[in-house]
């Protein structure tokens, strides 16, 4: 019967709407298909190949709910750390969504390159959260669910959000000196991949336990100067995932909330370390929280600081907000 109608102009037009949306991959020339629609918005989806079976099933999932979305997917694998920051500082401007599917540490490299971009129209930033942290799709409350994942890239409307900037380099979430920082320096990348988060645990209890003290000078536009043990400087309001840090932190402001972390010693950190995990940590004595938008941190010179859960710079640190907003797909 349907073969009867197989010509008809309108069945046709309908049957077209159902078309799934072309996946194009770089070294591959797409054949545009005249019965189907313009494509609303060109995706650049930045993954990892070697990714863990999980999340490999998870962004296929995701991959063919956006084939039923009126865009054009292109699929760009990254082989070493790197690449996504010169993915998105090299794409073409034809390009309108930059798209992640990984987590924090990624994210990060792909705002760096679409942040030092020049001369050229900077595509907005997508997220499919896949990895160790995903503290930013928490913040900006990206769906988890394949499908709604894929409308809100396909069809989503853009929202700006002000990134932090440390000694040049560019973050989103949080920029961290002292436990924290060392923390993350010294989990081993080999433990990470075996048991995810519960590798920065056991890496946190020899920190603890070794308890070496240190002290830093903070200094909170260009007036207040502080002394601290750790220092937080937070775009996000989360740490860790799902930890409430700063609970004024605003993505959309052109601002931080410096977390300070004036008391040091095992009983101080430990008390952090439960305030943070009962959601009290605003309660115990010895933390404090300053907005500001330019903060310098001095002392112990050489000592790792953390941009978004990887350790990418040192002492001394100059922080101030980026130049221009970011554009993100968010609801």
């Amino acid at each position: 019967m349907l073969r009867a109608y197989a010509n008809d102009p309108l069945l046709r037009r309908f049957l077209n709407l159902f078309e799934s949306a072309d996946v194009i991959r770089p070294d591959e020339s797409a054949v545009p298909s005249q019965s189907r629609p313009s494509p609303a918005r060109r995706l650049l989806v930045i993954h990892n190949p070697t990714a863990g079976r999980g999340e490999r099933r998870r962004l296929a999932e995701i991959l063919n709910a956006l084939r039923k979305e009126a865009v054009q997917v292109e699929l760009q694998a990254t082989a070493s750390a790197g690449d996504a920051e010169r993915v998105a500082r090299d794409c073409g401007s034809d390009i309108d969504l930059l798209v992640v599917a990984g987590g924090d540490g990624t994210i990060n490299e792909a705002i760096n390159g679409l942040m030092t971009r020049e001369g050229v129209s900077v595509p907005a930033l997508g997220i499919v959260p896949i990895g160790t942290t995903n503290v930013l799709s928490r913040d900006l409350r990206i769906p988890k669910q394949a499908e709604a994942l894929a409308q809100l890239l396909a069809h989503g409307r853009t929202r700006d959000i002000h990134v932090g900037r440390a000694n040049g380099r560019y973050f989103a979430l949080m920029c961290g000196v002292g436990m924290d920082a060392h923390i993350v320096d010294r989990t081993s990348l080999r433990l990470k991949k075996r048991i995810g988060k519960l590798a920065y645990v056991f890496q946190g209890l020899r920190e603890l336990v070794s308890g070496v003290p240190r002290r830093y000078l903070v200094e909170i536009d260009g007036s207040e100067r502080v002394e601290a043990a750790s220092v937080i400087v937070a775009k996000s309001r989360f740490y860790g995932g799902e930890f409430l840090l700063a609970p004024k932190a605003d993505l959309g402001k052109p601002e931080f909330q410096v977390c300070l972390f004036l008391r040091g010693g095992r009983l101080s950190t430990l008390l952090y370390i439960i305030g943070m995990g009962i959601g009290h940590l605003d309660r115990v004595p010895g933390y404090r929280i300053v907005a500001a938008q330019h903060v310098r941190i001095i002392g112990h010179d050489g000592d790792p600081a953390q941009l978004d859960g990887d350790c990418r710079g040192c002492l001394p640190l100059e922080i101030g907000l980026g130049e221009r907003p970011l554009s993100v797909i968010a609801p």
